[in-house]
């Protein structure tokens, strides 16, 4: 059966291959359409429908700019000590470096330390991070495409993994989430063509990004022989380690305390019934503040004034340990995909599970963590059956929409896990658990059948 991906025939016998562009059309147009949905929201939301004269600009992508800055600078061992609560690995930092330095040339304003209003530099640093986050699209549609999606659900799959992935640079500002799903989605199908350099390029650079990736790591593992299985860790590792080293030679403390016990605050996020287990790191207390407050003068004009101001902090906790625990089961996934060797569909699914144990395991949530695993999940279900496919959608719909809702952690978590749960449990078929053969065995029976590489 021919698809929209295969080669298109000549009248004179030729093979001749459509361009990359005509392949890959739909996902260009979602990716500018992420771009486009993402500066529209931060320029005229709040000007719009507030009347203020605001932006809304994505609150942590600052911090790490600002640390793009130090790597910038050549200062990169100061990252972790910088007080921008960057807690992730230095990739990110240094693919946003030419974009720091470009910001200091043009004497653009950022929004940091201070927030401001209308940061001039977003004009520079929306696009590109908005372009990062857009990147996961592709491997997300090859991963489909190998699955043997068919085109049309392809096209639909696009549309609802940009609605999926947007909020997470639009509103929150982790592009590095995004390009570590991209870059280890690429390592899992480099690692099914057995292609072990390639897909150990592509895991390293997916870990030096964000090393949260590592859950699915262990399943790729799976595949690797026995005697390509160091060349291939010391490959996936080289990236960190060379980024890490200055950082923990200049500054070991920081350093190691930032990247071990991962840093969270309850008060602004959302804590979950774990909460009473993480270590608390730094105890709330209050603070003395200097706020600026207006007041108006007998004449009619309004002066600014600075007033001191108690304020509670709230204290700071360390989600390392839960994410330890996720990072446990995802090896066990990984030895059970290493002993049964299912087919790539369900490798998919075992993949969304193991980057799902981060939500079933954080002591603070955030929205944005469900999103990788939900992503996954959406691949697998475009290969099922309508209903199947509809419900999966409206349980990850439910899931991200609770995810932003403030109520008390019990009923939050159970919420939040329990469409999480869901969706993941609508996607599961037994067919091709067992096969060892060379063959990848649709979802449901009105899937097509594609061979394996």
């Amino acid at each position: 059966m021919q698809t929209s991906d295969e080669a298109v025939a000549e009248p004179d016998g030729i093979v001749k291959c459509p361009g990359w562009l005509r392949l890959h059309v739909w996902t260009v147009l979602g990716l500018l359409a992420m771009v486009i949905a993402g500066m529209a929201y931060s320029l005229w939301w709040d000007p719009v429908f507030h009347h203020t004269q605001i932006w809304r600009t994505p609150p942590d992508i600052w911090g790490t700019f600002r640390v793009a800055h130090y790597v910038g600078w050549g200062t990169e061992g100061m990252i972790y000590s910088s007080n921008a609560s960057f807690v992730t690995f230095p990739g990110i930092a240094v693919l946003l470096a030419p974009v720091a330095m470009l910001q200091g040339a043009l004497h653009l304003s950022q929004s940091f330390p201070w927030y401001l209003a209308k940061p001039t530099e977003w004009f520079i640093l929306g696009p590109a991070e908005l372009l990062c986050g857009a990147f996961l699209l592709f491997p997300l549609d090859a991963l489909a495409t190998r699955l043997g999606v068919t085109t049309k659900r392809r096209i639909l799959l696009v549309w609802l993994d940009a609605a999926l992935i947007w909020p997470m640079v639009a509103l929150w500002g982790h592009p590095e989430d995004c390009l570590a799903m991209a870059f280890g989605i690429y390592g899992l199908l480099a690692g099914f063509d057995r292609s072990w350099v390639r897909s150990g390029a592509f895991f390293g650079l997916a870990i030096v990004m964000q090393p949260l990736i590592i859950l699915i790591l262990p399943i790729a593992l799976a595949y690797v022989p026995t005697r390509k299985l160091l060349p291939f860790v010391g490959e996936v590792a080289l990236p960190s380690f060379l980024l890490l080293l200055a950082p923990l030679v200049q500054n070991w403390g920081p350093t190691t305390r930032v990247l071990l016990n991962q840093p969270n605050d309850p008060l602004v996020d959302h804590p979950t019934p774990l909460l009473s287990m993480a270590p608390v790191l730094h105890a709330g207390h209050f603070i003395v503040v200097n706020v600026a407050r207006f007041t108006t003068l007998p004449d009619g004009r309004r002066s600014i004034s600075s007033v001191p101001t108690r304020v509670l902090t709230g204290e700071i906790v360390a989600a390392g340990p839960g994410r330890l625990i996720a990072l446990v089961l995802a090896c066990a996934i990984g030895l059970w995909v290493a002993k049964r060797k299912p087919t790539l569909l369900h490798v998919v699914w075992c993949a969304a599970i193991a980057l799902s144990l981060r939500c079933a395991f954080e002591s603070v949530m955030v929205p944005y963590y469900l999103i990788p695993g939900l992503a996954l999940v959406l691949v697998v279900a475009a290969n099922a059956r309508s209903v199947r496919l509809i419900l999966t959608t409206l349980a990850i719909a439910a899931c991200v929409s609770l995810s932003y809702v403030h109520t008390g952690p019990w009923v939050y978590y159970s919420l939040v896990t329990g469409f999480l749960f869901l969706a993941i449990v609508s996607t599961w078929t037994w067919h091709g658990v067992n096969s060892r053969s060379g063959i990848r065995l649709p979802l449901d029976d009105d899937a097509p059948t594609v061979e394996a590489t």
